[in-house]
Order: structure tokens, then C-alpha cells, then sequence
């Protein structure tokens, strides 16, 4: 029986309603420039909120990871994958079906079976395929885990830093591509990882006050950089580079949220509610766009409504709850819960 940590029931769920406010954010951010007040509003919104998804890597880590590693690769793969390959094959199917007959999009049988492969159907369904991969491979990095010491740890996290943050950085300033390959290093390998190694090497609480300076720098880098990249782009054309989750200052800020709720939050116990949020996460995540979407065609109900200063919060708020409200209901449905794990 895996452990439960009352403080990750916490940061699942704040997690999850942050990435309502990274994708409600997000709309301003694409239909106007930098010359608004209202993309500046948004940014600065969005540029604190990006450590939301690396956490739900981290978090994944911390639970698969540091498990009993005897449990049987063909049980452990057959949990695991059961909860996300239906919901993936479903609700591809429905937004596919909304990209059909809402946006008019045509697609033969072949494009649509090269649009599920090559996750080109909606934007958010990118997270159910590196997860599948991660679960994938859950079961051999969890022997690997078991035998590395601290120092090895720190040593793949230096080749991680190295190829997934460092290198990106020097190609964007420099132009030049470089060739040394460092697939083992994949970014959310990283934080998978690093997820395990915080559960079982905490890192002590006087390190939060660096942390705390660090994630302060790493969102001063996400906004300013975003800015001086978009300034001068028309609406639409957003160049999201420093918006990406392995950069070093995505890593910072990331590492101390995770450290301040391990920290700060070691004694939060779940309450029923925090748990029925937490086991929510899920479905929230993939239906929420959807809400998100109809609110505005069938009410007029949106980021801007009012103005964006309210209306971003406010859609921000309804849409989670909405959003949560369905879900329960579909996990309380037999054989639909099958499609909300």
C-alpha cells in the first residue's frame, strides 16, 4: 500500500486550479499584444502560474517511483495505463468530434488516426501522452531509483539541467544546434524524478528563503523574457519560449513550490473535500477547455466579460467549478467514471 502524503492532496489540487488560470490567462495573452494593459495583466498572471504542470510530473514521481519496486511490471503497467488510455482514445474522439462540427475542420479517416498518433487534435491533450510514456517507463526507473544514492542522483541532475534547460538557452542565443544527444535527459524525466529523490532526500526547511529568492528571479525571468520576445508581434503570433516548463527559471520556481508545500505543508491532512478535488484532477483537466469553450458560445460568459481585470478571475472560478461539478458527477456514473479516473 503506497503512502498518502496529506500535503500532495493539497498541491494536486492547487495545481489543477492553476492550470484553469494558466488556460483562462492564456486567451487574453493570444488575442491581443504588448502594447494592452491586458496582456501585461494576463502575462503577469501566467508567467506565476507555470510551475502547475511540472508539478503533476513531480507529484507522479513522488508516488510511482518510491513504490514497492517487487510489484509485477504487467500489474503495475495494467493499473496505470487503464486510467489514462480509454480517457485519452475518449476524449480525443470528443474533441475531435467539437473541432468537426463546431469549427468546421474536415478530416479524412487517415488524418484523423495521424492527428490522434501525432497529438495534433486539441491543445491540452499533450500531458496524456507524455504521461502514458512516463508510465511506461515508471516501472524500470523505479529500479533505477532504488539503487541510486544521493550522489548519483545529483549527477543525473546535472546532465538533465545541462541538456534540457541549459541547452535550449544557448541555441536560442547563439543559433547553433547542438548535436550531442541527450535523450535520456528528456525534460519531464527530470522532473519525474526529481519528484522522487524530494520525497526521499528532503531537502531541509532553511533552503526556502534561497528557494523563495530563486522562484522571485525565475518569474522575473518568465515575464520580462516574454515580453521583450512578444514586443512588436502582432495578436496571435505569441512566442512562448520562456512560457516552457524546463527552462532553468520553470525549474526554480517549480522546485520551490514543491519544497514549500513539503516544508510549510508537512502537516496538512486531507479533507474529504481536498480528496474529492484531488481525485478529481484528472477529469478536470480534460474537460475544462470544454467548459471554458461553451460558456463563451452559448452565454457570452468569458475572460473579458465585464472587463478583463473581473472577467479573469471570475470565468477563472466558474469554469474550475463547473468543471469539478461534472466530473463528480460522471465519477458517481457506472461505466462513465471509467472515462474520469
Amino acid at each position: 500500500m503506497a503512502r498518502r502524503y496529506g500535503y500532495m492532496d493539497w498541491m494536486r489540487v492547487v495545481a489543477i486550479v492553476t492550470v484553469v488560470g494558466v488556460h483562462v490567462a492564456s486567451k487574453i495573452i493570444n488575442n491581443y499584444t504588448t502594447g494592452d494593459w491586458e496582456w501585461h495583466y494576463a502575462n503577469a498572471i501566467d508567467s506565476a502560474l507555470r510551475w502547475c504542470v511540472p508539478i503533476f510530473f513531480m507529484l507522479s514521481g513522488a508516488l510511482l517511483l518510491t513504490r514497492d519496486s517487487k510489484e509485477p511490471i504487467g500489474e503495475f503497467l495494467r493499473k496505470r495505463l487503464g486510467k489514462v488510455l480509454l480517457p485519452l482514445v475518449f476524449w480525443s474522439a470528443v474533441y475531435m468530434a467539437y473541432n468537426i462540427f463546431q469549427l468546421e475542420e474536415q478530416y479524412t479517416p487517415m488524418e484523423m488516426v495521424g492527428a490522434f498518433i501525432s497529438d495534433d487534435i486539441y491543445y491540452h491533450l499533450w500531458f496524456l501522452y507524455i504521461i502514458t510514456g512516463l508510465y511506461l517507463m515508471a516501472p524500470f526507473l523505479r529500479i533505477l531509483v532504488k539503487h541510486m544514492d544521493k550522489t548519483m542522483f545529483h549527477y543525473f541532475f546535472a546532465f538533465w539541467f545541462l541538456f534540457s534547460a541549459a541547452v535550449p538557452i544557448f541555441t536560442r542565443a547563439t543559433g547553433y544546434e547542438v548535436a550531442f544527444a541527450g535523450e535520456l535527459f528528456a525534460p519531464y524525466i527530470g522532473y519525474f524524478l526529481l519528484g522522487a529523490y524530494l520525497v526521499m532526500y528532503p531537502l531541509p526547511k532553511r533552503w526556502l528563503p534561497t528557494l523563495g529568492v530563486l522562484a522571485i528571479i525565475g518569474y522575473a525571468v518568465t515575464l520580462y523574457g516574454t515580453v521583450s520576445a512578444n514586443t512588436g508581434r502582432e495578436a496571435g503570433d505569441f512566442d512562448d519560449f520562456f512560457y516552457e516548463h524546463y527552462y532553468p527559471h520553470a525549474i526554480f520556481v517549480s522546485l520551490f513550490v514543491f519544497v514549500a508545500f513539503q516544508q510549510i505543508g508537512k502537516n496538512l491532512k486531507s479533507t474529504p473535500l481536498i480528496t474529492r478535488i484531488s481525485t478529481a484532477t484528472f477529469g478536470v483537466y480534460i474537460i475544462h477547455p470544454l467548459i471554458q469553450t461553451y460558456l463563451n458560445r452559448l452565454f457570452n460568459f468569458n475572460e473579458s466579460t465585464i472587463n478583463v481585470g473581473i472577467g479573469v478571475p471570475l470565468s477563472w472560478i466558474v469554469i474550475f467549478i463547473l468543471s469539478y461539478v461534472i466530473i463528480r458527477l460522471m465519477q458517481k456514473t457506472p461505466v462513465i467514471r471509467r472515462l474520469v479516473p
